[in-house]
């Protein structure tokens, strides 16, 4: 489950969200494995069922407390390491569907605010506009509706969109770019210039791919004489 989780971290276009996500279903795991060891239900333990019948042993003979300790520990454990988490999660859950009735206004934008150094009353203004819009409510898809706020409108709640969409969940990027980087600057390539290899590590880690049909129309053909 562990490495699972480790692999589903990593990758290109992973955001904060994602990760939250993530992070929140492996805890939810091991909170329902854990109350299934307390009932003696070890269907997902099989190895653990095969070395009791091995031991010809009943389950009722497992020491179901030592292992339903060590499954509570490692949950403490993300817990402590994941406490960021917890701060960001129900602006997240914001952000990714603004249109909910029961956001408490008050508590969200001063979490907004606290988060993002923007400032509260101007958040909570927004935050009412936004969920009165019947337009957007009818466009509200994912993403794309932070593309539809007007910075003259929601100049606050463009901001926190931006800042949670580029906040990092993990090194993995980081990571990314210097493996890149060592493959990209090699003894062959020793007069590259810091903005080619600006360049070179832009297109290696991101995902983007441009437009070449509008980039081809906008460029003026000389015809031969």
């Amino acid at each position: 489950m562990l490495n699972d989780l480790n692999l589903e971290l990593q990758g290109k276009d992973k955001t904060v969200v994602n990760m939250i996500s993530s992070v929140n279903a492996f805890k939810r795991k091991l909170q329902h494995l854990s109350s299934k060891l307390q009932r003696h239900d070890l269907g997902n333990f099989q190895n653990l069922a095969s070395e009791l019948e091995t031991q010809r042993k009943a389950c009722a003979q497992l020491d179901i407390a030592h292992y339903t300790e060590q499954i509570g520990t490692i949950v403490s454990e993300f817990n402590r390491r994941f406490q960021d988490f917890a701060l960001l999660e129900p602006v997240a859950t914001f952000m990714c569907y603004p249109f909910r009735e029961d956001v408490e206004v008050d508590s969200l934008a001063s979490k907004i605010a606290t988060l993002f150094h923007l400032n509260s009353s101007g958040v909570e203004d927004e935050i009412l506009t936004l969920q009165a819009d019947i337009q957007l409510k009818a466009r509200a898809h994912g993403q794309q509706l932070w593309n539809l706020l007007t910075e003259e409108k929601y100049p606050n709640m463009r901001t926190c969109a931006t800042f949670l969409t580029a906040l990092f969940g993990s090194t993995y990027l980081c990571e990314s770019a210097f493996s890149h980087m060592k493959i990209i600057k090699s003894k062959n390539r020793s007069t590259m210039a810091d903005d080619h290899l600006e360049v070179c590590l832009r297109m290696a880690t991101s995902s983007y791919c441009p437009d070449y049909a509008t980039l081809a129309d906008s460029c003026q053909c000389r015809s031969s004489e």
